[in-house]
């Protein structure tokens, strides 16, 4: 799956660009593949809904550290801070 100047690889897990590879998990991918899907920002109801599986009302701060996390992978293998965008409305690649 092309995804900006990315290719993800589904069955490996693996997102790569210019001969080198991030590995994901299962989650990580599925976090992308629902923003890249997205035609606008998502809250973070949303993605722990639709991500996660949460109900409504959940305190958490599970999307936030992902987030974190994947930025900082994403700036150590591929020097990419811009990845995963977020503004007002949410968040967004």
């Amino acid at each position: 799956i092309k995804l900006l100047n990315y290719t993800i690889n589904l069955n490996t897990r693996e997102i790569i660009t210019d001969q080198k590879k991030l590995k994901l998990t299962e989650r990580e991918k599925n976090f992308i593949l629902f923003l890249k899907d997205s035609k606008e920002p998502q809250t973070i109801k949303n993605i722990l809904e639709s991500v996660w599986k949460y109900s409504e009302g959940i305190e958490t701060h599970t999307v936030e550290t992902h987030v974190h996390r994947l930025r900082k992978k994403f700036l150590d293998s591929f020097n990419d801070n811009n990845f995963i965008k977020n503004n007002n409305k949410g968040y967004f690649i």
